[in-house]
């Protein structure tokens, strides 16, 4: 299948990446990295997000500033990195061939090749081994790129997806280039004042129950405002609530323009994914979302909340 998604990718002259809204390290990794071996090969190539805020902390990336936000008016072949579902990548997508590339085990397969990997770490790992099995040499801003997109998805490298073999293409991916420790500096250690403001508040919102298993935080769209903070500076607030000694789930319920955002992250037992995938969503064993509609988060909660008391 690796071989038939390179062809594909051969025939076509007009290609877009596409990667799912309010991408993370992996979705423009995966994409980022993919581009930069394309481009060499004298294809027309454009990569493209329907989110036009991106993640600051990513702008590292060779030829981030690259991502444009608007499909082009010829396309042979969509490339679609890291989304579960044809949705997700924002766009109305008709009569046009999509290769599809994730590791999501909720993703529906709906590219002509779906290069679906839900045992693999991330969707870099999934890019990597396509340009491995095609005997692609894999330069250094793509090695950037790929590594970002693995240590992020991975906690770097503290998650259970971690395995040998995880270590084994980290260590080749640096091996082709990537700095370990240029991109960590970059992901980790860049956070703004109005970050910590946004974060402060947030955390003020925290609420525990189940005796302390669940966790749940909200963000509002004026906490947004009076912090002067960006919706891609919440990425991490979950994971960090998660991290309390007693929480099993943490539930981060944030408010966009288009309704709540909700977040799930698990410790060690909860299938967050499942939860998700019932409500209308997807994601990973640990970590998983969905997208609301509306904005009423008490009902959002409670329905999710319903559905943890069944497992805990």
């Amino acid at each position: 299948m690796y071989k038939e998604a390179f062809e594909l990718i051969q025939k076509s002259n007009n290609i877009v990446l596409l990667s799912h809204i309010n991408p993370d390290a992996d979705a423009l990794g995966s994409s980022l990295g993919l581009f930069n071996i394309l481009k060499s090969m004298n294809k027309n190539i454009s990569i493209i997000n329907y989110t036009k805020e991106l993640a600051r902390n990513l702008d590292f990336l060779p030829n981030f500033k690259k991502i444009k936000h608007e499909l082009p008016s010829k396309i042979d072949l969509i490339i679609s990195c890291d989304s579960g579902n044809i949705d997700r990548l924002g766009f109305e997508i008709s009569e046009i061939d999509i290769l599809n590339i994730d590791h999501h085990k909720s993703n529906t397969n709906f590219g002509v090749i779906n290069l679906v990997e839900p045992t693999f770490p991330s969707t870099t790992s999934v890019v990597y081994k396509l340009l491995i099995d095609n005997e692609i040499e894999i330069s250094q801003e793509c090695a950037t790129c790929l590594y970002t997109g693995l240590a992020d998805d991975t906690g770097f490298f503290k998650y259970e997806s971690t395995t040998a073999n995880t270590f084994e293409i980290a260590n080749k991916l640096v091996e082709f280039g990537a700095n370990p420790h240029y991109i960590a500096k970059m992901m980790t250690e860049r956070v703004s004042l109005a970050q910590l403001r946004l974060t402060s508040l947030i955390l003020n919102t925290l609420e525990l129950t189940l005796e302390g298993k669940v966790a749940k935080v909200i963000m509002t769209q004026d906490m947004l405002k009076q912090s002067g903070a960006k919706l891609s500076d919440t990425d991490e607030i979950v994971t960090m609530v998660r991290a309390l000694a007693s929480v099993e789930v943490s539930i981060f319920l944030r408010e966009d323009p288009e309704g709540v955002k909700v977040s799930l992250r698990s410790k060690n037992f909860v299938d967050v994914s499942e939860i998700a995938v019932s409500l209308g969503g997807g994601g990973h064993k640990r970590a998983a979302g969905i997208n609301y509609k509306h904005r009423d988060f008490e009902l959002v909660y409670k329905e999710i909340l319903e559905k943890l008391k069944k497992v805990i």
